[in-house]
C-alpha cells in the first residue's frame, strides 16, 4: 500500500519580518532587557568556514517566544576589538534552556563571544537518537511541523557587509521555528524511553564544545586522502605542505582549502616525497593545485619546506600515528593479535545492539572509542572493568548500559 503524499507548507519569510539588526551596545542592552530569564531560547550562529580562516560568527540568531527574533551582528559590535563581548547577553539567559541544532558547530564560537549555556537541547542530536534517516534542520522540520523551508542561501559568505535582505530572512528562518521542534522531538524521545539518553549527550556536548576553538596539533592527519600517505617520509611532506598551507590561510583568513584542497595536497605528497632532494622546485608546477594564484605565489615556501621535510632523519619523521593515540584497528592484526581478536567479537557485538535499540552505531559507541577499550593489554574484560574503562573514555551511562553486559560476554568467550 503506498503511503499518501504528505502536503509541506513552504515557508519563504519569517514570522516577524526582517528585523534591524543589533549593531551597538544600545540596541543589545534594549534585548537582554526584553529577555525572559528562564524561558527556552533558540539560538544559531553563521560562520563564514567556506571562506574564511577561523570559525568566528558574524551573525548570531536568538528567539525566544513573547520576545521574537533578534540578529546580531558580531562584526559590528566587536568595534576595533578581535571579537565582540557578549557576556553580558549569555548572563542574561544562564537560566534558560538553548535550543540549538547540531550545536557542537555553533557551540565553540559562542562561548568565543561569551555565549556558554548551562542547559543545552540539540534538535540534530535529538533526530539521531530517533534514528531518522535525516538529521538536518529542514527535513526534520518537514517530518514533525510540516513545514519547509526556503533555503537558497546556504552557502551566503557571511562575512561580507553589508548583510542583505535576503540573507537575514534565511538566518532568522533558523530559529523560527526552533523551539516548536524541540518539543515536538522531546515527546519522540520521551515516547521511545530515549530522552534521559539525550539528556546525557547535550551534557555531553556542553562538557566538550561550549568552549572557544583549540587549535589541535595533529588536525593535519585528519586531511582527506590522508589514508593514502602511511610511509614516514610521506607523512613528513604532509606535515610541511599542511603548516604552510595553514599558515598562508591564516595571514589571509580564507579557507585553507581555496589555497590548495585537501585532495591536491595529499596528491601531490605521493609525488614530492619520491623526489630528491634539489628537484621540488622544478617539479611543483607540474603538479595539480599548484598553478594555483596563491599557491604559485609562494612557490618558493612550500619548496623549502618540502626539501626540509625530504632531508629529516630518520628519528624525526612523524610516526604513523601519535605514540599517544590507539592505532587505527584495520593495523591490528600487525600490532597486536590479542587487540585484533577483540575487535573481531566487539565490533558487530555493537552494531547488533544498535540496530536492536534503533540508534546509529556511531551515536552509541565510536570506533575511536571501543578501539581505545580494546588495545590495553592488561583490559579487565569483567563488566565491572569495562564500565571503569568506558567511564574514563567518557561513553556515557545509556552506552555502557546497553553495551558493557554484552561487550563482557564476548570477549570473555573468545
Amino acid at each position: 500500500m503506498t503511503e499518501p503524499t504528505r502536503e509541506y507548507t513552504l515557508v519563504t519569510s519569517p514570522r516577524d519580518g526582517i528585523v534591524p539588526v543589533i549593531v551597538d551596545a544600545t540596541g543589545l542592552r534594549d534585548l537582554v532587557d526584553q529577555l525572559d530569564r528562564t524561558a527556552p531560547v533558540a539560538v544559531d550562529a553563521e560562520r563564514a568556514q567556506s571562506y574564511r580562516y577561523s570559525a568566528r560568527a558574524y551573525l548570531i540568531q536568538l528567539r525566544q517566544v513573547g520576545c521574537g527574533t533578534h540578529l546580531i551582528d558580531p562584526v559590528a559590535l566587536a568595534g576595533r576589538q578581535p571579537l565582540a563581548d557578549l557576556h553580558e547577553l549569555g548572563d542574561a539567559l544562564v537560566d534558560s534552556e538553548w535550543v540549538l541544532h547540531a550545536a557542537s558547530q555553533d557551540l565553540p564560537c559562542l562561548a568565543e563571544v561569551g555565549l556558554v549555556p548551562h542547559h543545552l537541547f540539540d534538535t540534530e542530536m535529538a533526530g539521531r537518537l530517533l534514528n531518522l534517516p535525516k538529521v538536518s534542520l529542514s527535513p526534520m522540520l518537514s517530518q514533525f511541523l510540516g513545514i519547509e523551508l526556503a533555503k537558497e542561501h546556504s552557502m551566503d559568505d557571511w562575512s561580507r557587509r553589508p548583510l542583505l535582505e535576503n540573507s537575514l530572512a534565511y538566518a532568522a528562518l533558523d530559529v523560527d521555528y526552533l523551539i516548536e521542534l524541540r518539543d515536538a522531538v522531546a515527546q519522540a524521545l520521551d515516547q521511545q524511553g530515549k530522552l534521559s539518553w539525550a539528556e546525557q549527550e547535550f551534557e555531553d556536548t556542553l562538557t566538550r564544545f561550549a568552549v572557544p576553538p583549540v587549535q589541535d596539533a595533529e588536525h593535519w592527519r585528519g586531511m582527506k586522502g590522508m589514508t593514502h600517505v602511511r610511509h614516514p617520509r610521506q607523512l613528513a611532506v604532509a606535515h610541511s605542505l599542511w603548516q604552510v598551507r595553514d599558515e598562508l590561510a591564516q595571514r589571509l583568513d580564507i579557507n585553507p582549502g581555496r589555497i590548495l584542497s585537501d585532495t591536491q595536497l595529499t596528491d601531490a605528497v605521493l609525488v614530492l616525497a619520491a623526489l630528491a632532494p634539489g628537484q621540488v622546485m622544478a617539479t611543483l608546477p607540474t603538479i595539480d593545485g599548484f598553478g594555483g594564484n596563491y599557491a604559485k605565489r609562494h612557490r618558493s615556501l612550500w619548496a623549502s619546506a618540502i626539501e626540509d621535510a625530504l632531508q629529516m632523519r630518520a628519528c624525526q619523521l612523524p610516526k604513523a600515528h601519535p605514540s599517544s593515540e590507539t592505532p587505527p584497528p584495520r593495523f591490528w592484526n600487525q600490532l597486536k593479535q590479542t587487540a585484533a581478536r577483540r575487535w573481531e567479537v566487539a565490533r558487530p557485538a555493537v552494531i547488533t545492539i544498535a540496530k536492536e535499540h534503533e540508534v546509529p552505531v556511531e551515536n552509541l559507541m565510536t570506533v575511536a572509542t571501543l578501539a581505545t577499550l580494546l588495545w590495553p593489554d592488561d583490559l579487565d574484560m569483567t563488566e565491572a572493568g569495562l564500565r571503569r574503562a568506558m567511564t574514563k573514555a567518557q561513553v556515557r551511562s545509556w552506552q555502557q548500559d546497553l553495551t558493557a553486559p554484552t561487550l563482557a560476554s564476548v570477549l570473555q568467550d573468545q
